[in-house]
């Protein structure tokens, strides 16, 4: 799979939420994702309530649960069709979103993209960025998080999936941020069996 293009890794990847979305559903809930209350309680006082937020990668939606109960209008989207469907079951609705092609629409007054940059080709990140800057409004937060490292490899997960991970050096993500008017005001560091885990909260200027 290293010699797979970018289009052929992404498809793979997307192939491998689409199997694994129903167990991780059942594995995680209620919980919020792994960042943790205080980034998701830092986005959620940043925006203020009845911001309009979009979610990217909203996966099982659990994070969007928490939003929507504190206020917040929240627009779920995934690439992955199971965890529409795994959404859907719930009654939840969810807007099929590939963060690399799709209109992210806008001006939103937040975006949260967590666990998803790193499935995406370097040389594609810096659209992607841009792309999500330019969908927020002046003054908005992004909620993000990125795997610290250099490394662009496959890991072959434990439910027999493929996924294309790409690692930022922490200094090269800020530095992308800024080259389009996002500004870092809080960060942290997590480690678990992937890794080293940095989410970050910014504002566009």
């Amino acid at each position: 799979m290293t010699d797979m293009d970018s289009s052929e890794k992404n498809r793979r990847t997307v192939e491998a939420y689409d199997a694994y979305a129903a167990r991780y559903a059942a594995a995680t809930e209620p919980s919020r994702s792994p960042t943790g209350s205080d980034a998701l309680d830092g986005f959620i006082a940043a925006v203020g309530a009845q911001a309009r937020v979009l979610e990217v990668a909203s996966g099982p939606g659990w994070d969007a649960n928490v939003m929507e109960a504190r206020g917040l209008e929240v627009e779920r989207t995934d690439v992955s069709d199971g965890f529409i469907a795994v959404q859907a079951e719930r009654g939840k609705r969810v807007e099929r979103l590939n963060l690399l092609s799709d209109d992210l629409g806008g001006p939103w007054d937040g975006i949260v993209a967590l666990y998803v940059i790193q499935h995406i080709e370097k040389a594609s990140a810096p659209d992607v960025v841009a792309r999500i800057a330019a969908a927020l409004r002046p003054g908005g937060t992004l909620l993000l998080s990125f795997q610290e490292g250099d490394e662009d490899f496959i890991e072959h997960g434990s439910d027999g999936g493929a996924y294309h991970i790409v690692r930022w050096p922490r200094d090269e993500m800020v530095a992308l941020f800024g080259r389009h008017a996002l500004e870092v005001g809080w960060e942290r560091r997590d480690v678990d069996e992937e890794g080293v885990w940095i989410t970050v909260l910014a504002h566009r200027s």
